[in-house]
């Protein structure tokens, strides 16, 4: 393959970089800009193309041209196939100011070793077998992970968890299949309801496995985009108090004026390895302000598109301004914090806490942030709300990949109408054809039936040095 580089370090000065080439015949074209002044043996006067693989030098990286000296830097050779793309590979570890790495990319190009293309070293692993889709996707997904969890996940992808999960469903789908073209071929000796019953708890079994890992993209999704969670309550509840204690700064203005948020306001954090995005939100109440009644209205719409909401009802709080607004909200997903508890008991605490329980609600925390007071029972919310997503068969395996959850929701939908034509006998060599469809959205997953345009479209994504 035609030589290539990139920069695989972040741009910006740092103390070093990192710039790799890949391709055939790259070890003798970077060596024309390269002076080995010392390896790991103290062997001098030495070519870069004549260092094995895996094995490192200190050396001078030169102008060809004017032989003038750009930098002194640690170059790493690795032999194909034992390199990250499965081709030849240099790495040049450098000085990380960008006058170093652009002069040592202009020379690179300048002999011959073209620009990358993004993800184009994950490609190319993936081209010449050094991976699977899946593996190559979860590449980028360790790149992009901003939590422990997310992090977790997309390394349990990468060590092959949800590449052998889809091939266990793969060989019991091939399984049916291969039962399914007996009974086309010799109808009268295995066309028998035993063996119809084994085909269909095969395809069962293949659907089951599919559903569990469609389920876990709920969680995989709050990974990827964050869970967010809506914080909601009358006037003057704390919910501003509340974003400003988990952001650890003022992020909100805070007055005793009811009606002070008119916007919902954004906060990033990380709460039990979970990225989350708290939201503050207008206090729910009948208004004759414009500007404050739009603030109450994109109150409600943070409701309706979060994941969880936190509704906090301070000592003050009447029953029914309380049973007005959670009448509305999802009940799914709402857990309610008795708010400011050092300033006292709410005279309908036990009336609420009846009324949360005719809604299907959770019996509320009572928090105080003023005084710190159970506010880690936050995070046990949260965590219970993130687990509680995909159901409790999620498995070990999070999907995060929404092309992967559509691409396993397709195939379950195929195996309902394999499992359907074989209970309304239309025929086996039928049911084949819905089995094999879904065999191929399965295989788009792994890569075993991506196109080209498919894996243009995936690796595009990447960042140009990975």
């Amino acid at each position: 393959m035609e030589p290539f580089c990139a920069l695989s370090t972040p741009a910006g000065t740092s103390g070093i970089a990192v710039i790799r080439a890949s391709g055939e015949g790259v070890s003798e074209i970077v060596s024309r800009a390269v002076k080995i002044l010392r390896t790991t043996g103290e062997r001098t006067d030495v070519s870069l193309s004549s260092l094995k693989g895996y094995e490192s030098a200190y050396a001078r990286f030169t102008d060809p041209k004017t032989q003038k000296t750009i930098d002194e830097v640690v170059v790493t050779v690795f032999e194909a196939p034992h390199s990250y793309t499965g081709d030849d590979m240099i790495e040049i570890s450098c000085h990380g100011g960008q006058a170093v790495r652009q002069e040592i990319l202009r020379v690179l190009y300048e002999l011959g070793v073209r620009p990358a293309a993004p993800g184009e070293f994950t490609k190319t692993a993936f081209i010449n077998g050094k991976m699977d889709l899946t593996k190559a996707e979860a590449v980028m997904d360790i790149i992009s992970a901003d939590s422990s969890r997310a992090l977790d996940a997309a390394n349990t992808q990468l060590m092959g968890a949800l590449k052998d999960k889809i091939s266990t469903v793969e060989e019991t789908l091939y399984s049916a299949l291969s039962s399914i073209e007996m009974m086309i071929e010799f109808p009268e000796h295995d066309d028998t309801p035993e063996n119809t019953d084994l085909i269909k708890q095969k395809i069962a079994s293949a659907k089951s496995d599919i559903d569990m890992l469609a389920r876990s993209f709920a969680r995989g999704r709050m990974l990827t985009e964050r869970m967010k969670i809506a914080i909601l309550g009358l006037p003057n509840s704390g919910k501003s108090t509340l974003l400003n204690f988990l952001a650890g700064f003022s992020r909100a203005i805070v007055t005793d004026t009811p009606g002070t948020t008119r916007d919902t306001l954004e906060f990033n954090t990380q709460i039990e390895g979970i990225p989350v995005t708290f939201i503050d939100t207008a206090g729910i109440r009948q208004t004759d302000d414009e500007i404050e009644a739009m603030g109450v209205k994109l109150a409600g719409l943070a409701a309706n598109e979060a994941d969880l909401v936190l509704y906090l009802i301070a000592p003050e709080a009447g029953i029914e301004e309380v049973k007005d607004t959670l009448s509305g909200l999802d009940s799914g997903k709402v857990r309610v914090l008795f708010s400011k508890s050092d300033k006292g008991t709410n005279p309908d605490k036990e009336a609420i806490i009846t009324l949360l329980d005719m809604l299907g609600i959770k019996a509320p925390e009572e928090i105080s942030v003023k005084d710190n007071i159970n506010t880690g029972v936050i995070g046990g919310i949260v965590k219970e709300a993130y687990e509680k997503a995909g159901g409790i068969n999620a498995g070990d395996i999070t999907v995060l990949s929404g092309r992967h959850a559509a691409l396993l929701n397709s195939a379950s939908s195929k195996l309902v109408q394999a499992l359907d034509i074989i209970n309304q006998d239309l025929g086996v060599d039928v049911c084949s054809q819905v089995v094999r469809a879904a065999l191929c959205d399965t295989g788009e997953i792994t890569g075993r039936e991506v196109s080209e345009e498919l894996a243009q479209t995936i690796f595009e994504k990447f960042c140009i040095g990975k």
